[in-house]
């Protein structure tokens, strides 16, 4: 009983802070959009590129997993979830806590990691111009061996290469900064709303569910 409470008030408590943050400005003279990337995220072409990865990634899966009930009833799931994400009432659900080999590992549910995968899809395309091209980890910009090259054709100018790490860089992460950066660049609100459901989520652990207030979920399509 205690444990259903807790959810229903992190339920509550995260859908009111997503209203919330829907409703702050994030600077004068924005242009709101007109749901262009809304329209693109449930798209058929998206949603179908995103289920196809769904079905890859996870087709080692458990046959007890949720995956393989959504494989099987996604003739009706989809258009079923294209609404929801239309009218903006998709909601993210918990997270399930998994430790294995001395680390836990945040898994989210299987639609849940199709509509990541979808927002990463159209969002990569709409903040690729943004993007500096020595971001060598993102896709298509060369990966390692691109840094290495970058960094072979400028180490005659200079006496030091500095490599640096920040440690928990991404567990740090302020989820109020970050959808300062991320609202400079997106301005609509029912993406926005999703965005905010994937930093705020919340995880079960197996005996409790516990409010993730700062960080970001690594290990899903949304995932640096």
């Amino acid at each position: 009983m205690m444990e259903n409470y807790d959810r229903n008030f992190n339920q509550s408590s995260i859908q009111s802070e997503r209203l919330l943050w829907v409703g702050l400005k994030y600077e004068t003279n924005l242009r709101m959009s007109d749901r262009t990337l809304l329209k693109l995220i449930a798209s058929d072409v998206v949603i179908d590129q995103a289920y196809a990865w769904l079905c890859q990634k996870r087709s080692h899966y458990h046959f007890n997993n949720e995956v393989w009930q959504v494989r099987r009833w996604w003739e009706e799931k989809k258009p079923q979830l294209q609404a929801l994400l239309r009218s903006g009432g998709y909601q993210f659900r918990e997270l399930r806590a998994i430790w294995g080999q001395g680390q836990k590992i945040e898994v989210w549910s299987a639609l849940d990691a199709l509509v990541l995968k979808a927002i990463a899809i159209v969002l990569t395309a709409h903040l690729k111009p943004h993007l500096s091209l020595r971001c060598f980890h993102l896709a298509g910009s060369g990966g390692m061996k691109a840094a290495v090259r970058e960094v072979a054709a400028n180490v005659a100018d200079h006496q030091f290469v500095f490599w640096t790490d920040v440690k928990g860089y991404y567990a740090s992460i302020n989820h109020q900064i970050l959808m300062g950066i991320v609202g400079r660049y997106v301005q609509d609100e029912a993406v926005l709303a999703l965005l905010w459901g994937y930093f705020r989520r919340y995880v079960n652990d197996g005996s409790k569910f516990i409010d993730i207030t700062q960080g970001i979920s690594l290990g899903c399509p949304l995932s640096p």
